[in-house]
């Protein structure tokens, strides 16, 4: 063969000589290549040639034996062919297949590129000859191979055969074709707790849980299909715990005759992963929990060059995993760079066999500098030797840019802060003092601090007491008080001074001028004080009121009394009868002036309700005491509302004491459970306004603002409840002295306000008071001589002495009276001019008529006349439906002056705005 290559190459010189194999219609070009000097040899890319362009090969070669193209020019231009050769500058070419097996398998070729060239029968044989010997040479090549690899895979086989002989399976498990157990054998530690006998002869399904037997069924129909079966996981609880498991089937052969291969039985191994199973479990979580981690987690060989970074390294440092191996942290790290003296301490840390753990500023690959809490440590194998290092950086960047901020703010903030700063050496002498302290002090701002003693920049008041603050300070370490100092406009200024011991000696001062709290303090006293005088006068005239209204009756009987001796007295004696009547006129006139002893209501405001309600809880907050405790929601101070500020205060203040008594007293008989008061203040939507309320009226097109407040106590009892707004009514017994409430109803009923009052959830009473935000025409001149002038108002009672004052109160305020005793004369009156009166006050309990039936039959003459109650008896406030609806208003005898006259504006204004 040598010999015959030897003649063609010597004969072909100048041309190329190649041989293709065909694998799948395919050419590819065998490494035997023969080239003559300076012949370009075949570009690579011809090894792959169309499909078409190998079939008209192969016609060929099956038609004639061998193919030649003498000149490649008289090939069609558009031919694929002629397009390949010339691009390979072929001019002509000859080329003959080789056979193996009666296959074609490929094919020699000879091309010639100076020229086209014509080819004898004898060149022809001798190109098929050569063919023919490749094809020869070709075949046995192949089949050594094979034969190379077969021994290759049978040792393989051998090996891995081995290895399993050598590591039995935990479990094998023999059937026969229809699953029945025929052998059983087991190792230790068992998988069944269960022998031999109690297994076989039985199917899969009587010994094992049914997860289990269906997935040995569905290995027997995988071995039925393909001869053996894939592996199957599955696990079981044991009483150690889950434990997992692979299964795996293959055929059971009997014997090498044909029966006993068609009736195969089936071989299960099953092996005990649970190990394995765990250790891949723990793997997997370290992998995740690393590649979650914010620090820089890096794995090193033992020659600590990278073979693994996490996210976080990568993003932090800028270095893929890729261009990372192979490097060593430090170079990553740059540790060269930031820190040149480091690395071969570090390196020979760890020679040393120590870990390391220590601060230090490393570079991005970009050059921006970091710092990194470095831990380095060295992994071990079962051995102990090191195979490797475990690396994790901590990013404390963010922690030293901080603490550089605190330092700079920390000088910052000490020379510009408000609050005065010193710090005094032991020996008395100043360190350090700030321009506010200097300021406070009225230290020099050029006076020398090292020529300077703390006692003599304070005031003499506080260097007198330095004797009694040293040991306190010395030995709590802390002292807290305050001091006055007089300016040099001679105006005192209050301070706070906080001393405390620092580790070297030192002492730290802080001294915080509270001149502005003092005064606030100030005020909110003299706010207190004139609050408790507003409501001791409310309460007074109120009291004034009661004692007239009673002082008047019994004159009305001394007055009877004297009518009635008058006519069986001497005449000499009439003088004393007369002596008598002057002096209860004149006793009667004291009372009626007892009535006006309230004076005269301010005028109303706008004001904003959040800082009322805030110096309210400000004047509220020292009388709490825990566990109760006061919650707030306050409204934005754009809110304002139209009245008095001492007055909404005074209401306030009243509501939420008693507030604050009914949760103490519930808290005495429950301690466990929440002891707070809410108070809450918001506008008030038209829509959310309540169709009903216990006190004052709501009027349509007035914005109101809602206060609320609730508490945790025990509810309003049903006996009070009809008559809790009048003077002396409580719920505290003798605690209490029931004129809180009596001041609040005045308040809501003389400025146009409404209250309302509804349990609270889960305990309590909430009480709403709906505040008008702006005026209401009529109300802002109660103040004035004449607030009714211009209205037309009729009395009904059958107490004369009662209908005197009353017409007197209302003469004074300017309203035209007509009073009537008999209750039909007033039917009578307003039958004949109905719309000649703007407001009928009317008793209750009266001879011949109720006051119930005459609001019935005056409202038949006119519906929408205001008609007002007059009563004693306090039931009547919620009694039935008609008394609700037939009557403006209910005033609760006696009747204090400046009430019946905002009941009366308010009823006139609400029948005016009807109109």
């Amino acid at each position: 063969m040598d010999r015959v290559l030897g003649d063609i190459g010597q004969a072909l010189a100048a041309q190329r000589t190649y041989v293709f194999e065909v694998v799948d219609a395919v050419f590819i070009r065998n490494t035997h290549e023969w080239c003559a000097a300076g012949v370009k040899p075949m570009k690579p890319h011809l090894q792959y040639v169309p499909y078409s362009v190998g079939a008209v090969f192969w016609e060929r070669f099956t038609e004639a034996g061998s193919i030649h193209i003498e000149n490649v020019d008289d090939l069609l231009q558009t031919s694929e062919l002629r397009q390949i050769l010339e691009e390979q500058d072929i001019k002509a070419l000859i080329a003959a297949p080789f056979w193996q097996n009666g296959e074609m398998f490929g094919f020699v070729g000879l091309d010639y590129t100076h020229g086209p060239h014509s080819f004898s029968p004898e060149f022809d044989n001798l190109i098929r000859g050569f063919a023919a010997q490749v094809g020869m040479l070709r075949a046995l090549a192949r089949t050594t191979r094979d034969l190379v690899r077969h021994e290759a895979d049978l040792a393989r086989a051998r090996a891995q055969l081995g290895a399993s002989v050598a590591a039995l399976p935990e479990l094998l498990v023999e059937t026969d074709r229809d699953g029945i157990i025929v052998g059983f054998q087991q190792s230790t530690p068992l998988t069944f707790a269960a022998s031999p006998q109690e297994v076989i002869g039985h199917p899969p399904e009587a010994v094992l849980p049914n997860h289990l037997a269906n997935i040995c069924r569905k290995a027997m129909r995988e071995v039925d299909l393909f001869g053996w079966s894939q592996s199957h996981g599955y696990s079981l609880d044991t009483p150690l715990g889950p434990k997992w498991f692979t299964l795996y089937a293959t055929r059971r052969v009997l014997g090498s005759d044909t029966i006993a291969q068609k009736s195969p039985g089936y071989l299960f191994v099953v092996r005990d992963v649970t190990h394995a199973q765990r250790q891949d479990q723990r793997i997997r979580q370290l992998v995740r929990v690393a590649e979650l981690s914010t620090n820089l987690i890096m794995l090193t060989k033992k020659d600590r060059h990278i073979h693994w970074l996490n996210p976080a390294a990568v993003e932090r440092t800028g270095y893929s995993l890729q261009d990372a191996e192979g490097l060593r942290p430090s170079e990553i790290l740059h540790l060269d760079k930031s820190e040149p003296d480091i690395v071969e301490e570090l390196c020979q840390t760890l020679d040393n066999g120590y870990p390391i753990h220590r601060e230090l500023r490393a570079q991005t690959i970009d050059g921006t500098e970091y710092w990194l809490d470095l831990n380095v440590q060295p992994l071990h194998d079962a051995d102990s030797v090191v195979e490797g290092y475990m690396v994790i950086g901590v990013d404390t960047t963010s922690h030293k840019q901080a603490e550089a901020r605190l330092l700079q703010d920390r000088s910052m903030a000490m020379r510009a802060s408000h609050e005065g700063i010193a710090i005094i050496r032991p020996n008395g002498r100043l360190a350090y003092a700030n321009p506010a302290l200097r300021r406070f002090l009225g230290i020099d701002q050029g006076a020398r601090l090292a020529a300077l003693m703390w006692t003599d920049i304070t005031p003499p008041s506080l260097t007198e007491r330095m004797t009694a603050i040293l040991p306190v300070l010395m030995s709590e370490g802390v002292w807290e008080g305050e001091f006055s100092r007089r300016t040099s406009d001679d105006t005192a200024r209050h301070f706070h001074l906080s001393l405390s011991v620092e580790n070297d000696g030192s002492t730290l001062a802080l001294i915080r001028d509270i001149t502005r709290r003092h005064r606030a303090e100030q005020d909110r006293a003299q706010l207190h004080e004139q609050l408790q005088k507003a409501q001791a006068r409310e309460l007074g005239a109120q009291l004034a009121a009661g004692l007239a209204h009673d002082f008047a009756n019994v004159l009305a009987t001394i007055s009877g009394s004297v009518d009635q001796l008058a006519p069986q007295v001497k005449p000499k004696a009439l003088p004393v009868i007369d002596r008598i009547r002057n002096a209860t006129q004149q006793a009667r006139e004291l009372a009626r002036s007892l009535t006006r002893l309230e004076t005269a209501r301010p005028e109303a405001t706008s004001q904003a309700l959040a800082p009322i309600l805030r110096q309210a809880v400000d004047l509220l907050t020292p009388g709490l005491e825990a566990p109760v405790q006061l919650v707030l929601d306050m409204p934005d101070d754009a809110l304002t509302v139209h009245g008095d500020r001492m007055e909404l205060m005074q209401l306030v203040l009243n509501l939420a004491l008693n507030a604050r008594d009914a949760c103490r007293a519930s808290l005495e008989r429950d301690p466990d459970q929440a002891g707070t008061i809410h108070l809450h203040a918001a506008p008030c939507p038209e829509n959310d306004l309540p169709p009903h309320v216990d006190l004052g009226r709501l009027l349509p097109d007035i914005p109101y603002a809602l206060i609320e407040l609730r508490d945790c106590g025990d509810g309003i009892p049903d006996e009070l409840r009809h008559s809790l707004f009048a003077p002396y009514v409580s719920s505290k017994g003798d605690a209490g002295a029931g004129l809180g409430l009596a001041v609040v109803a005045n308040i809501v009923q003389t400025r146009g306000a409404a209250l309302r009052l509804v349990p609270n959830a889960p305990k309590g009473t909430c009480v709403q008071v709906f505040w008008p935000c702006a005026p209401i025409k009529g109300l802002d001149h109660q103040s004035t001589q004449t607030p009714l002038a211009g209205t037309n108002v009729l009395l009904v009672d059958n107490d004369d002495l009662l209908l005197q004052d009353l017409a007197a109160m209302l003469v004074q305020a300017g309203a035209e009276v007509a009073s009537c005793v008999d209750p039909a004369d007033a039917l009578e009156a307003v039958t004949l001019a109905p719309n000649d009166w703007d407001i009928v006050l009317t008793d209750f309990d009266m001879d011949g008529m109720s006051g119930n039936d005459l609001a019935e039959a005056m409202h038949t003459q006119r519906e929408d006349l205001p008609i007002i109650l007059m009563t004693g008896n306090n039931e009547l406030h919620f009694a039935t439906k008609s008394v609700q609806t037939e009557f403006a208003a209910t005033l609760r005898k006696p009747i204090c002056h400046t009430v019946l006259i905002s009941v009366l504006l308010a009823a006139k204004l609400r029948s005016q705005h009807h109109i």
